[in-house]
């Protein structure tokens, strides 16, 4: 999702801790906005520390189209808004509703605005939101060591089709056949094992699905599945992104996070990869 397009649609919470019933409620907590790829890439665990981040006031407007923030406030009607003293970036779990698991995320910003404080974080496997203040827990050192190191495969692939093209290779079951040998090559996932999947493409060591989503997201079709394994946590992400000119479309992949099979896995999703660019180019048979 365009990251402007983020400030305007936000999903706001409901407004807490005002004082006065003249004070105009903000809009600033609770976004959710896991399809922004280009505007907050994926971050391994091992580079938190090396994101951008402002620190000691507060971000211009056009700061926050950087991935530097994410939140900028209207210094007009709210004058009294300032940053909290609290140095970025910094780690902290953060219960998402949406995925139904308690992630891991990068804080960059954090805000008193309307006697409310309000905190804005990345996604270590890409994407922004924000909550209060009292939503995340942030992490001591101690724990912090404690996280085993780990990466995500991030990549994009152009491909001279349309969205609904590639929709329909990423979710019929009819390219199964075809997709299936690349990401199973031992043919050890159980018949039917797609009967509910959202999209053709499945990590056997992903865990238990939390939660599930394949729709249009703002005229871009977005995928997005997440999974845990004994508080070890799994996400896959494909969003597309097309040019209404060209109808050249980006298919935007973020898989992880990865460990010992790193090299593994980025070598079967670029094969996977291609293989539905392979399937989407592909001009349709003529029926004479």
């Amino acid at each position: 999702m365009n990251k402007l397009i983020f400030l305007l649609i936000g999903l706001p919470m409901t407004c807490l801790g005002q004082n006065s019933a003249d004070v105009e409620p903000h809009k600033y907590g609770g976004w959710y906005c896991p399809d922004n790829l280009n505007g907050f890439p994926a971050v391994d665990i091992n580079n938190w520390k090396d994101v951008p981040v402002i620190n000691g006031r507060m971000p211009t407007q056009d700061e926050t189209q950087t991935e530097a923030s994410l939140i900028f406030v209207d210094h007009e009607k709210y004058p009294n808004a300032k940053p909290l003293d609290l140095k970025m970036p910094q780690l902290a779990r953060f219960y998402n509703n949406h995925s139904r698991k308690e992630e891991i995320v990068i804080v960059i910003q954090a805000i008193n605005v309307s006697n409310d404080s309000v905190v804005g974080f990345r996604y270590l496997n890409g994407g922004n939101g924000s909550a209060r203040f009292n939503e995340v827990n942030f992490l001591s050192d101690n724990e912090i060591d404690q996280i085993s190191s780990s990466r995500f495969v991030s990549f994009m692939v152009k491909i001279n089709a349309t969205q609904d093209v590639i929709w329909k290779i990423l979710t019929k079951s009819d390219y199964i056949a075809t997709l299936q040998p690349i990401f199973d090559r031992e043919n050890k996932l159980p018949s039917g094992w797609n009967n509910a999947s959202k999209v053709n493409f499945k990590y056997q060591n992903a865990g238990v699905v939390t939660s599930e989503f394949a729709a249009n997201m703002y005229g871009n079709q977005y995928i997005q599945i997440d999974c845990e394994l004994d508080n070890e946590h799994y996400v896959e992400k494909f969003l597309l992104l097309e040019d209404q000119q060209t109808h050249v479309t980006e298919f935007q992949i973020v898989c992880g996070p990865y460990r010992d099979d790193f090299e593994r896995q980025k070598f079967i999703l670029n094969n996977w990869a291609q293989k539905v660019k392979e399937l989407s180019e592909k001009p349709p048979i003529k029926l004479y």
